[in-house]
């Protein structure tokens, strides 16, 4: 029996591959919707005051699609904290990257990473609200938070050539200080709302980072000497002459 596909059909194979993909896209949509209207509920109502219809309402799907994706509240908490974590897991990767870590590469990093920070406000909020026991009771928040300061600890080391002459320890624990530094200051000055009253907030955190960071920064390029202004050089003068012997004058 010939079994052969009608002419112009498409092969089994390639229709299967298009439909997977479309299928895990569209998860990953659904997916993304409930956890933004998940933030737009616990942003108006505690963890414990929050129902899974609330956020099947606010997401605009069914609550059995909700459930399709999340057990329950912990679960939904617990994905809000990787989306947090999958954002500083790129930033930190980017620095890692540079070629070179010098103050203005620094600077501009903070300014990307202010900005990643602004973005996730709403759900690092939320976040911070949060019951203790809105991430479970297993410690598996905790194992995730040391997880990826670790992740960054190791990211920021990595390259050898930048800690030269520094112990490893030592750098390590100056690359875990930059990252709980950030992390902290970002948290409570932009999702947090604390306020700062310097004009440039950023700026001194730059200074603090270059300062932690020091060991593994670039060395400046050598300062050219000035030229001594007129009025240096003859004050250099005066005091020279005035350090020269004075002869006797002679009879005039």
């Amino acid at each position: 029996m010939d079994r052969r596909q009608p002419a112009g059909a498409v092969p089994r194979s390639a229709v299967g591959t298009p439909r997977v993909s479309l299928r895990a896209e569209q998860r990953d949509l659904t997916r993304n919707r409930i956890l933004d209207g998940a933030v737009e509920v616990f942003a108006g109502k505690s963890f414990v005051g929050a129902t899974m219809e609330d956020i099947a309402r606010a997401s605009g799907v069914t609550r059995a699609t909700v459930y399709a994706h999340f057990r329950g509240k912990a679960e939904v908490i617990a994905a809000l904290t990787d989306r947090v974590y999958q954002v500083t897991d790129g930033l930190y990767a980017e620095l890692a990257a540079a070629p070179e870590w010098t103050r203005a590469g620094v600077r501009a990093w903070l300014e990307r990473a202010a900005a990643g920070w602004r973005a996730l406000s709403p759900t690092i909020r939320v976040l911070l609200a949060a019951t203790p026991s809105a991430a479970g009771d297993d410690g598996s928040a905790r194992d995730r938070y040391l997880a990826a300061h670790q992740r960054y600890v190791t990211l920021l080391t990595a390259e050898p050539r930048r800690w030269r002459g520094v112990p490893a320890a030592q750098a390590r624990q100056r690359a875990l200080m930059a990252v709980l530094q950030t992390g902290s200051f970002l948290t409570a000055w932009i999702a947090g709302g604390l306020p700062v009253e310097t004009d440039d907030p950023l700026e001194l955190l730059t200074d603090d980072l270059c300062h932690l960071l020091g060991p593994a920064l670039a060395p400046r390029a050598a300062t050219p000497s000035h030229t001594a202004r007129p009025a240096d050089s003859a004050d250099s003068a005066d005091s020279a002459d005035s350090a020269r012997p004075r002869l006797p004058r002679g009879p005039s």
